[in-house]
């Protein structure tokens, strides 16, 4: 029982999963200081947009089974395994996808119903077509990661303004030198499943500076939001200390480390900045 609970989990991909939820949490929060608390409309879009996104990550597995056989990273996904079968798999993912819609139905607004509908789609469909398609689809696919926090504030204020749209692209700049990093320290692993992601078609060189660049549009992006929301001087400065941060970091191992060694260390940092944002931004309103 251990194992096939553990195997549901993992179908879920928890890290996604999670980070997604926390970067949802933030939106709402930060609705919260300008509009009040509504546990009822919290609840509904924590949970909704947990299980929408864990229904759309085991739909990916289903859809990714035949390049999660030719990467070692995730050979031994439970789909690609045969651990879950595709029919349990889909009835799994309709279940859960269908009660996080309830959810935000029920507890939130049409607005975030509709928001959580596209991100779905765009993940699962639009996505899913980019990764086989174009080294684009990093950028495409961080459309559908950057709507989370959107979704969890419009479930407070039912409209989308500048705080709004300055949310979607803190999440867009962070998740792109995330995910390039990723291309470029398994860069092997996604040529062999014929994957055409930045550092596979163009090379390392130029996935470095594509890496970069978007750390750079990241703390602009950061920056931004503290001048045209309800965050305080202390969201801003210490936002502006982990950009600077950052880019140092960037900047400073540049030509130092090797193009992998980089992209680590890179990696480590953008964790880092999620895990700081999500909790700034989500008291970064009720504080000085």
């Amino acid at each position: 029982m251990e194992r096939h609970t553990r195997s549901y989990l993992r179908l879920i991909k928890p890290g996604i999963t999670v980070s997604n939820t926390l970067a949802g949490i933030a939106g709402f929060c930060l609705a919260a200081s300008v509009v009040g608390w509504n546990w009822l409309a919290f609840m509904g879009v924590v949970c909704g947009i947990a299980l929408i996104i864990a229904s759309a990550c085991v739909v990916n597995n289903i859809l990714d089974r035949d390049i999660d056989t030719r990467m070692k990273r995730t050979a031994t996904r439970e789909v690609a395994s045969g651990v879950i079968s595709v029919p349990v798999a889909a009835v799994f993912a309709a279940c859960v996808g269908a009660i996080g819609f309830v959810l935000l139905c029920v507890a939130t607004n049409g607005l975030t119903l509709v928001l959580g509908g596209i991100a779905y789609i765009w993940y699962v469909v639009i996505y899913g077509i980019a990764k086989r398609t174009t080294a684009l689809s990093t950028i495409i696919g961080g459309v559908a990661g950057a709507l989370p926090p959107v979704a969890g504030y419009t479930a407070l204020t039912g409209s989308i303004d500048i705080t709004a749209l300055l949310l979607f692209w803190v999440l867009f700049f962070w998740q792109l030198p995330h995910f390039y990093a990723i291309a470029m320290f398994r860069r092997d692993d996604y040529a062999s499943a014929k994957l055409p992601v930045w550092s596979v078609r163009y090379g390392m060189k130029s996935a470095k500076f594509q890496l970069f660049v978007t750390v750079v549009l990241y703390a602009v992006s950061t920056a931004l939001l503290g001048l045209y929301s309800s965050l305080g001087v202390t969201y801003f400065a210490v936002s502006t200390g982990l950009s600077v941060y950052w880019v140092y970091k960037g900047v400073v191992l540049y030509k130092k480390s090797d193009d992998v060694a980089w992209a680590k260390a890179m990696f480590g940092v953008s964790l880092l900045v999620l895990m700081a944002m999500c909790a700034l931004i989500s008291v970064g309103g009720f504080l000085p």
